[in-house]
């Protein structure tokens, strides 16, 4: 593969995954030329798992982060996927929304919240990887220091405890009591066949995060799943004097090559003060659905979050320009479409 060739994929890759141009270069070149920029899961299981992290990483949000979801990059490989993390308070929302622990509740039965089955399996100076027992499942999470990772956990399982909870992921390599009941009666949401359907799309745009803060132009971004994983909804808060970047980001995620396979089938105009802009994805086969929900929102801030906010507004300003949404059949003067 020529120097310009490799500049051109790391150029493209880093676009995706929001890797430093730097590590871009270095994973292209360890690619074969024919290798997928952007791999799926090479497993099933894999798949399925990265589907309920993305869910959990929804979940998590919590507060304002530089970057979507305080994932700085992500790695994607066919047999793990690697998130890096923004800082330490990224870090201790992202072991709150993916450890496994019991966790007692008013009604006298306990519940597991979290990745059931999950442990961490090894540690590194950077950070830790995730798996679940007796499946080949990998996730990596790294940035913070070895230590930031020690206090984070630590300070996690005193709080579950002090709760009457179990810090499940502590039970070494054998499931806890409540974990085994918690799978036999197959209440893990992966077991769900509509989940199950639709889990190349979680798992997808986990291993595609770096469109987000590299394409698209958002303050924050939050979202939700509905109708067992088949909707999936993400809504960009964007600024009063930031463009929104729709047709950028659209192009980017049903791109035949490094995108998702899902098509443009509806968008309505954001209206400022009137109604939410939205654009809507869908796959050929309809086992799953992508929303996007647009809004302008200029959040107050406060002096704690000053510096924050300055971060945000620099990111933002490096991406520029933008595009139309094409015209949809059957929309009316104002974008809607008449099925979205």
């Amino acid at each position: 593969m020529s120097t310009t060739q490799i500049s051109n994929r790391a150029r493209t890759y880093a676009r995706y995954t929001g890797v430093p141009r730097q590590l871009a270069c270095e994973a292209v070149a360890a690619l074969l030329p024919s290798a997928p920029l952007i791999p799926a899961p090479a497993h099933p299981a894999q798949l399925l798992f990265e589907s309920e992290v993305f869910y959990r990483v929804l979940g998590s949000q919590r507060d304002f982060s530089e970057y979507p979801f305080g994932i700085r990059y992500v790695q994607p490989a066919p047999d793990f996927v690697r998130l890096h993390l923004e800082s330490n308070a990224s870090l201790d929302s992202m072991l709150a929304g993916l450890l496994p622990r019991r966790t007692p509740m008013g009604t006298g039965r306990d519940e597991i919240h979290g990745l059931n089955g999950v442990r961490i399996h090894s540690r590194t100076e950077r950070g830790i990887e995730l798996r679940r027992l007796g499946q080949p499942t990998r996730l990596q999470l790294t940035g913070p220091s070895r230590r930031a990772f020690q206090k984070a956990e630590t300070a996690l399982a005193e709080r579950i405890h002090s709760a009457g909870g179990e810090a499940s992921w502590l039970a070494g390599a054998n499931w806890t009591t409540h974990e085994r009941r918690w799978e036999d009666e197959r209440q893990p949401i992966t077991y769900e066949a509509t989940w199950r359907d639709a889990a190349w799309l979680p798992s997808g745009l986990l291993r595609r995060l770096g469109l987000l803060h590299t394409v698209a132009v958002p303050q924050v971004v939050t979202g939700h799943e509905a109708r067992l994983g088949e909707w999936w909804i993400l809504e960009l808060d964007h600024d009063s004097e930031t463009g929104l970047r729709r047709a950028e980001l659209v192009q980017a995620l049903t791109d035949s090559e490094h995108g998702l396979p899902l098509e443009l089938r509806g968008h309505r105009d954001l209206t400022p003060g009137e109604s939410l802009g939205l654009v809507l994805l869908k796959s050929p086969d309809r086992t799953a659905t992508l929303q996007l929900r647009y809004d302008r929102f200029d959040y107050p801030i406060r002096e704690d979050r000053a510096q924050m906010f300055a971060a945000i507004r620099r990111r933002v300003s490096a991406v520029t320009g933008e595009g139309p949404l094409p015209a949809m059949p059957g929309c009316s003067a104002t974008g809607r479409h008449d099925r979205a």
